[in-house]
């Protein structure tokens, strides 16, 4: 029997007694390794771009970046590292986020103790429950009252990044940026970044 390649993984998460507590879980399964631990989403995706792990497990709410920036921010870079996203929010919108934004798997932190190890497995065997179907971007219908920099926008928005990020990505100013964001939201008649997200999940832009 050909043997296991050994999993190393890197995990970021600000609550240091957690941290311990992954340590010790992935310490009971000779197959895995920690190889770098981190309490900044920042550090996080400076570390995994540097180490390569064949799994990265994301804190989605950190100082510096959150899970799901540093995601959107390797994805953008063509970076493949397989992620988990721990989270204590029980929010289909946040795990829809988690999708748009390419993480491979999204775990309840309560659920961590028992299912960690299955999903760092399953992920880097190639499985997930959340990568979306690849699909051509022209063989999504345009939402009508939106231009297509606008659509652009609305996604880089639903994944969490902010105005300079989504600037670079797009090659525009983040005052263009900012104008866009004003304009697409009295478009569309919502108030909050959530309310925009929602309606990118509605219409099938992310």
């Amino acid at each position: 029997m050909e043997e296991r390649s050994e999993i190393t993984l890197v995990v970021a998460d600000d609550h240091p007694i957690f941290l311990q507590g992954v340590h010790s879980l992935v310490a009971t399964d000779p197959s895995m390794r920690i190889v770098a631990s981190c309490s900044r989403g920042d550090e996080a995706l400076q570390t995994i771009v540097d180490l390569c792990p064949t799994v990265a497990i994301l804190d989605l709410s950190m100082p510096g970046m959150d899970g799901l920036s540093v995601t959107a921010q390797l994805r953008q870079a063509d970076n493949l590292t397989p992620i988990v996203i721990l989270t204590t929010h029980d929010d289909q919108l946040l795990v829809e986020r988690a999708r748009s934004c390419g993480a491979n798997e999204y775990l309840f932190k309560h659920h961590a103790m028992t299912d960690l190890l299955d999903v760092v497995r399953s992920v880097a065997d190639g499985s997930s429950r959340l990568i979306p179907p690849v699909v051509d971007d022209q063989e999504l219908p345009l939402p009508k009252t939106l231009t297509e920099r606008e659509c652009e926008v609305v996604r880089l928005v639903a994944c969490g990044m902010n105005n300079r990020f989504i600037g670079d990505s797009l090659g525009i100013s983040s005052k263009t940026v900012d104008n866009h964001r004003t304009k697409i939201m009295k478009k569309l008649r919502v108030h909050s970044t959530a309310e925009l997200v929602r309606y990118a999940v509605k219409v099938g832009l992310i």
